[in-house]
């Protein structure tokens, strides 16, 4: 199990860049050139216990077929959401993404991901860190920060 933790400032208001972070829409845009979501409606925002599964293509070529993604718990006040991914060679992927105010007028959105991929995980931890990184690169963040961890058994 490995844990990665992608954290970025950006300039704005921790409840718009939150209320951004809830539209598929805007992560559809963020992968552009990386990922498409087969299956995702037009104009959906995230909602508790809605799960969908989808398709997602990699580079045009790697094609993962019904991927399940379900948000199990959200604070649109606390502005965080917990969510629950599986498929493939993915047992979980269970992500936190959260948006906090800072006193200098900046906030920061972290997404921290816990995954077991089984013998993958090394690799889908660096992937993840990869993808992450590069979401807040094309919303473009003043600062990025990522780490992993290997979290115990």
């Amino acid at each position: 199990m490995r844990r990665v933790t992608v954290s970025a400032v950006y300039d704005g208001s921790a409840d718009e860049i939150f209320a951004a972070a809830l539209n598929f829409d805007e992560m559809r845009a963020a992968m552009r050139g990386l990922a498409v979501y087969e299956g995702v409606p037009d104009g959906t925002v995230v909602e508790v216990g809605k799960p969908m599964t989808v398709d997602v293509t990699f580079w045009g070529v790697l094609k993962i077929k019904g991927h399940r993604m379900e948000v199990v718990e959200m604070d649109r006040a606390g502005r965080w959401l917990q969510s629950r991914e599986a498929g493939g060679a993915i047992r979980h992927w269970d992500h936190r993404l959260s948006v906090q105010p800072r006193d200098d007028g900046t906030a920061v959105w972290t997404d921290r991901v816990d995954i077991d991929a089984g013998v993958q995980t090394a690799f889908m931890a660096q992937f993840a860190r990869y993808l992450y990184k590069r979401r807040h690169r094309y919303r473009q963040a003043l600062s990025i920060e990522g780490t992993i961890e290997r979290l115990p058994k």
